[in-house]
């Protein structure tokens, strides 16, 4: 650092309106119920290493459950320890429950079921820079009216795909019901094909017969003897 840049930093340090500035930072973070454990890693680099485990997928519930997990033994404010860890704990239970077919709940409502909604303000867990309205694509006040509109088209497409299934059976039970139709047809035209040609011999045998000729039945059985 040069001597011009350390010049800089100790009059901006200085000045009254920085210090008031970081004043109120430190109330704010006082009053922080849920403080992270990053340390200087900032969320960028954070949600990086989340994407890269991740194969690209990284949400608000993976920020959070990696940012409030301890990484050493560092001593820490127990209220805020424990805040922190039954959240954290809340939130893998959620996800192992949709894991398990046991509920299908996004990470967004995951986020909300533990922490509550985002009414103001910056994105929770997220890190600084992102507001509520950038996130969602909706101002905050009209977040539940979003949340709605997206459940309903939600459960439209449950039925739609229901609907598709059903559909897809009922062709599936008509060409069942198609095929063992003809195997039904085929059958009785087999039959009546062989009766056909029964009748047939029979005929030819007794025209013989008429004409003088000898009758003889091969389907009959055995041979009657004379007494």
């Amino acid at each position: 650092m040069t001597k011009i840049e350390w010049k800089f930093l100790v009059d901006h340090w200085s000045d009254e309106k920085f210090k008031e500035k970081s004043k109120k930072a430190s109330e704010s973070r006082a009053h922080q119920k849920m403080p992270h454990y990053n340390g200087t890693k900032s969320f960028a680099r954070l949600r990086q290493e989340i994407r890269q485990k991740n194969e690209g997928k990284c949400s608000r519930v993976d920020v959070l459950v990696a940012s409030r997990t301890r990484k050493s033994k560092k001593a820490v404010n127990v209220l805020t320890l424990e805040k922190n860890t039954l959240a954290v704990d809340e939130i893998k239970k959620l996800k192992e429950q949709r894991d398990q077919g046991l509920n299908d709940k996004t990470d967004e409502q995951i986020f909300q079921d533990v922490l509550g909604k985002d009414t103001h303000g910056y994105l929770r867990a997220y890190g600084p820079g992102k507001s509520i309205t950038q996130h969602f694509k909706v101002k905050p006040s009209r977040l539940d009216l979003s949340q709605e509109l997206i459940e309903v088209k939600k459960k439209a497409d449950q039925l739609i795909e229901e609907a598709r299934k059903d559909a897809e059976n009922a062709r599936m039970e008509a060409e069942k019901a198609k095929k063992e139709a003809e195997a039904i047809r085929n059958d009785v035209d087999r039959k009546i094909e062989q009766n056909n040609a029964i009748w047939e011999k029979k005929f030819h045998q007794l025209m013989n017969f008429i004409k003088g000729g000898t009758y003889s039945n091969d389907d009959d059985s055995g041979n009657e003897s004379s007494s």
